[in-house]
Order: structure tokens, then sequence, then C-alpha cells
């Protein structure tokens, strides 16, 4: 008997024993993961702000038949064909200041205010190598009328209560400085300005370049936060400086000393990449706020293919590293963006497997849309990249509905669901 009792004694501890060593063998449980949430619906209870940026398709694609192609291609892998599937509901158009270019602005407007978008980001404007005042390109400078409404022999776009806010091409004014040839150091340029001959430096070239633009800050149209002109710097970590603080401060006070006005400077930084990268650049020289480019854009090769999977966690994870970080070190404020997807395949000579497309689903907005609302900074706003840049498809700019994977007015319909008060 007791010997029967002992065998099921031992019986009883090795079923003890193989359940304990079961549960160690089956490892960690995909609940521990970190990645292993899911994006909530964060409700709108107040209207947030929302920008979003314009481009001219005609930089790329006008005038190219292929690419234009590449867009409304059926989609077909084994072909190699990998574009959109779609068809602009404006056709094959350009933003030039041209009768055609106003006309189709002003379309953008009406579409733009459909979506509840607040203001409009300007392409990027260039600096002239001349002496202030004639000191900006004067292509970009003439879009910009397109949206200041000051070129009067074009019709009216009629903005309307549609703002707009010029974006500024810092990495071409750059072009040449290192960190081995600082702006402070760069070479002085000569201007012969009615036969007299007239220096000026690298350094108050750039303060002249943006006291430039400041005079437009005086529009009825020009898009203000808090009452201060809005002015977002593209390229602006190119910026090679001693000193940061002070080329800020002396931004700050150039356009000030011109308009009156205090400058609100957002700073696009490269997507993908950590704030802590550029502190001698944008965040030593306390920018108000620092936004992201095309999240979408996951880059090439095996970087690129895992950032597509769980994108938008992976997204939400680096906007709050960004956030944290800029906020804590710098007192910056952090603007998120948001963009419905990201194809290189349009604007490359060839077709290229290496590059990953994201292409566009209306689940995946809503949750980077819900991802940006997670993130918001102290000073809430939101950029959407982008409005029509055709070349990358990231455009909620409406399609023919009919045609494709055309998707109609459906875009801008989630802009205005996911930031604006139902």
């Amino acid at each position: 008997m007791m010997k029967r009792n002992i065998n099921i004694l031992l019986m009883g501890l090795l079923a003890g024993s193989m359940a304990v060593s079961c549960k160690k063998d089956n490892g960690p449980s995909i609940d521990d993961y970190p990645l292993n949430y899911e994006i909530q619906n964060v409700p709108v209870t107040t209207d947030i702000p929302v920008g979003a940026y314009v481009y001219d398709p005609a930089s790329a694609l006008v005038g190219d038949e292929i690419k234009w192609g590449r867009i409304s291609d059926p989609y077909n892998v084994a072909a190699g064909k990998l574009g959109p599937y779609i068809k602009p509901e404006l056709g094959r158009y350009e933003l030039k200041p041209t009768l055609a270019g106003a006309a189709n602005l002003k379309k953008i407007v009406e579409w733009a205010k459909m979506a509840k978008i607040d203001f409009l980001i300007t392409p990027a404007v260039k600096e002239n190598s001349a002496i202030y005042p004639n000191n900006l390109n004067g292509t970009d400078s003439l879009m910009v009328n397109m949206f200041a409404e000051h070129n009067f022999t074009l019709p009216s776009v009629e903005m309307g209560d549609m703002k707009y806010a010029i974006s500024v091409d810092i990495q071409n004014f750059s072009s040449g400085l290192t960190n081995n040839l600082l702006l402070e150091n760069a070479p002085d340029v000569s201007f012969n300005v009615n036969g007299q001959i007239i220096t000026i430096s690298r350094e108050n070239r750039l303060y002249n370049y943006l006291k430039r633009i400041s005079l437009y800050f005086k529009d009825n149209t020009y898009y203000h936060f808090q009452e201060r002109p809005v002015l977002v710097l593209i390229g602006a970590d190119k910026l090679y400086s001693s000193d940061t603080k002070k080329v800020y401060d002396n931004i700050r006070k150039a356009i000030k000393d011109e308009t009156g006005k205090d400058v609100y400077i957002i700073a696009r930084q490269q997507q993908w990449t950590p704030s802590a990268r550029f502190e001698y650049f944008f965040t030593r020289g306390k920018v108000d706020a620092v936004t992201m480019d095309n999240m979408c854009n996951v880059g090439s090769g095996i970087t690129g293919w895992d950032r597509t999977y769980l994108l938008n966690r992976l997204i939400n994870e680096n906007y709050k590293l960004n956030k944290d970080y800029l906020s804590k070190n710098f007192g910056i404020d952090f603007i998120p963006s948001a963009s419905p997807s990201y194809t290189a395949n349009i604007n490359n000579a060839n077709y290229d497997y290496n590059y990953p497309a994201i292409r566009k689903k209306e689940s995946d907005f809503r949750e980077r849309c819900n991802v940006a609302k997670m993130n918001l900074g102290n000073n809430r706003m939101v950029l959407i990249e982008s409005f029509n840049n055709w070349v990358w498809d990231s455009q909620i700019e409406p399609t023919v509905a009919d045609y494709g994977e055309g998707y109609g007015t459906k875009y801008l319909d989630i802009v205005r669901d996911e930031f604006k008060v139902k």
C-alpha cells in the first residue's frame, strides 16, 4: 500500500515538473513584445490646426510621358508596374504662375477647404544671389504671389479664408557649406549695383534672404499661429554654423526689425532620423518646432523592407522619441506629420524592387492620423505630406473615382474626419 502511494506521489511530482518544464519551454509570449499594441482611435474634442505641403508637379512630371504613365498604369508586379494606378482629377497639370496654373491652384484651394485644412505650405522658395530686395528666385517669388494674390496679371485664386505659409529652401542656400566651411567663414560675394561694388557676407545673405521672405507676412492670407507668422525651413540640417543659436537669434531679429512680428520657425527634419543628430544645427538654434518629412518613405534595402512591417507603430515610436528629446533638452515643440503613401518607383528611371512602396489604404492612413494625434506637441498642429506630390504618390488630392484604384475625395474626407470636430 505504501509502495502504491509513493508511486502515485512520484507520478504527481513528475507531472508537475513536466508542466513547469513545458511552460518554460514555451519561451516569451507575443504579449510581451513591445510593438504588439493597437493604434487607438483618438477622438477630437477641439479642432487641430492642419497644414498641407503644396508642390508643383511640373518639377518632375510634366514633359515626362513615362512618369505620368506610371501613375495611371495598372498595377502589375510581374510586369514591373508598381505605380498607384490612378488618374489625377486635374489631369496632367502644373502650378506655374500662368493662367492655367492659377486655375489649378484655385481648385486646390477649394479642395483644401473641403478637408478643412487651415493653411497650405508653398513650394520651397530659393534665394537669388543679388542685393536685397531682389534676392528671391524670380519663379519662386511669382509662385508665392499666386498664393498671396499679388500677381495682378493673373486672375485671383480666391483664397478667401484659406491661408498660406512659405517654405524656405535652406538646403539650396547652404550649397557648399560643410563642417570644414561654416556659414561664418564662407567667402563674401560682391555685386555691382549701379557702378558701385557692394560686398556682403554669406551670413548676412541669409538674414537678407529671410528678411525678404518676411515681407509676405503682412498679407491677410498669410498664416499666423498664435499670432506669429509661420515659416517652414526645408533642409535646415545643411546650415553648418559655428553658433546656430546666434544665427537663429539674428534671423528672428532681422524679421522683427522688418515686420514688427515674432516669427514661428518650423524646421522639417529628414524622415527616420533622431533629432539628437541635429544638435549643432536647428536644435541649439532653438527653432520653435520640429516636424518630420514623409515617414512613408521607408528607405531602401533590408532597412526599408523591415520598416514596412508594423510601420505605423514604428512611426509612433519614432515620434515619441523625438518629441521627448526635443522637449526635455531644448524646450522645442514637436509637430507630427501624416502621409497616406509613398512610391519611389514613379520618379525612378527604372522600377526598382529595392524601394518598398507604401500604397494607399484608408485604414492605414487613419491609423497614421491617430499616431499624429497621439504625438501632438504642447502647441497642437499637424502637417500633411502632401496635398499634391504626385512625384511620390503622397498626395491627398482627389483622383478620378471610377478609374483604377481611384479614391475620389476620400483622403480629403479622412483629414477632415480625423482632425476636426464633427
